[in-house]
Formats: C-alpha cells, structure tokens, sequence
C-alpha cells in the first residue's frame, strides 16, 4: 500500500508540474480573459545633424518676360562655394547682378557640387537635378532703376539622406523671396 501511495504521489506531482508549466506558458502567449495591458507604440525620426553642406554654385541667372524661351541674364558670381549650415537664419551675398531694365519672373541656379560633412565624415553627395529654374516671389521684379534683394532659401540642410550604404542625396525644397532694397 505504501508503494501505491508513493506512486499516487509521484503522479500527482507530475501531473500539477505538468499544468504549472502549460498555465505558465499559456498565460505569456494568451492573457487570462478580463486582463489587459497597455501597449505604447512611438513613431521617431533620427534627423541626419549635417555639421556642414557645402554647395558650389557655378551659374546664377534670371529670365527676362517678353523676349523669349532664350532671354536669360547670367549674373557674376562674388563666390562660389557656400556652406549652408552656416546660414540657417544668417544669408550671405551669392552674386551681384545688373540686370536691364524690364520685367524678370525667373532664377536659374546651377549647381556644380555638393558636399556634406556628418559627424566628421564628408560625403558627396547628389541632386535630383543640378538645375533649378525657380518663381520669384510673390510676383514677378520690374528693374526700372529700382535695387532688389533676392533670398534663396535652398532648404536643403534638413534635407540630407545617408543611406546605409554610405551615398548621400540632397533634395532642396527652394523657396525664393524679394524685396526692394
């Protein structure tokens, strides 16, 4: 009788480890019904921190309204390699134009290169295009004797992709503002 008792015993000891260890297990894979828990899910978004943005600029001109597709004014250049890091909330002079008297709506910027440096490392970087034909803001300049101050915004620091691979892409969004000087 001893013997069986021992054996009825073991089983049961088995047996209640058998269901500690299935309710363990089950309860990690499926709550008991009536318990819940809060569950926080957040979106974020490493910004690339671009020490410097190097962009040369080879060309700047504005299209003149009225004489054609061809009617473009090339301005010279006082420098041509700018780092835009440098010049969020500042601006530096680009090019000095003179421009005959008539109404223009256009600037052309050409791009010849861009650089990045990213926590040391310089990266060069592409464009889209290296051609940006934009709209001068909010409406076309009458030079009539009249100086203006063109800003070009080239939104371009927040706008620098490292890929994984280690190749660069700048997408400038470009805004363009004037006002009489």
């Amino acid at each position: 009788m001893k013997a069986w008792v021992i054996g009825v015993i073991v089983v049961v000891v088995v047996i209640a480890g058998v269901v500690a260890y299935l309710s363990m297990s089950h309860m990690s894979i499926t709550p008991s019904p009536g318990v819940s828990s809060a569950v926080y899910v957040y979106l974020t978004d490493k910004p690339v921190k671009v020490d410097h943005l190097y962009v040369t600029i080879s060309q700047v001109a504005f299209h003149k309204e009225g004489g054609g597709n061809d009617t473009w004014v090339t301005c010279s250049l006082t420098g041509t390699t700018f780092d835009l890091a440098q010049l969020v909330n500042a601006s530096e002079l680009m090019s000095r134009c003179s421009l005959p008297n008539g109404t223009y709506n256009l600037i052309f910027i050409s791009v010849s290169g861009v650089q990045a440096v990213v926590n040391g490392q310089t990266y060069n970087c592409t464009l889209p295009s290296g051609e940006f034909k934009v709209p001068l803001e909010p409406s076309p300049i009458v030079v009539n004797g009249t100086s203006y101050d063109v800003t070009v915004d080239f939104g371009a620091v927040r706008n620098v992709i490292i890929t994984g691979s280690g190749k660069c892409l700048v997408t400038p969004v470009i805004h363009v503002g004037v006002s009489k000087h």
